[in-house]
């Protein structure tokens, strides 16, 4: 991998990461638990929430395994994204937007024992599962990914043999 796709890789992710630092301090400092704040009526709020579990709200009470999958994560990312990351900026931007993600719910994972998430999207009582900056990143990183690597291949099948 050459050197201005690492620098794209820990562009992103430090940018991820540092912004997901940055909101969940703000969050946790500034608002009490469990209270939403209205952003855009009440179809975005933030609320400061504290997630035991995985996205989703999956497996709570289970910090150590969590934290081990997002080690395992992580180490995935790197080994596969090794080669296909030469190829393309976006998908080694993806792959920095992952990797911050991950690094930034690992951190609360083993500091607090919990992910403090605090986007809350819905209409009145229904409610999508809260979350942040890190889930974001991963979530778009993983679309973006997806959409770079089926780009790349119908651009190979295109060409003449």
């Amino acid at each position: 991998m050459s050197g201005r796709r690492l620098l794209v890789i820990g562009a992103c992710a430090l940018a991820v990461f540092v912004a997901d630092r940055i909101t969940k301090t703000w969050v946790a400092e500034s608002l009490p638990l469990n209270q939403p704040r209205q952003v855009v009526g009440d179809y975005v709020r933030i609320v400061h929430a504290e997630n035991t579990g995985a996205a989703f709200g999956l497996l709570p009470e289970r910090t150590t395994l969590l934290s081990i999958l997002s080690v395992l994560a992580v180490v995935a990312i790197v080994y596969y994204y090794r080669q296909i990351a030469s190829s393309s900026w976006l998908v080694s931007a993806t792959l920095g937007m992952q990797l911050g993600g991950a690094a930034g719910n690992l951190v609360d994972r083993v500091r607090q024992g919990f992910v403090v998430d605090f986007i809350d999207v819905g209409i009145g009582d229904v409610r999508f599962w809260a979350f942040n900056v890190a889930d974001s990143s991963i979530v778009v990183g993983i679309a973006l990914v997806t959409f770079a690597l089926w780009r790349e291949e119908r651009r190979a099948q295109a060409k003449p043999a």
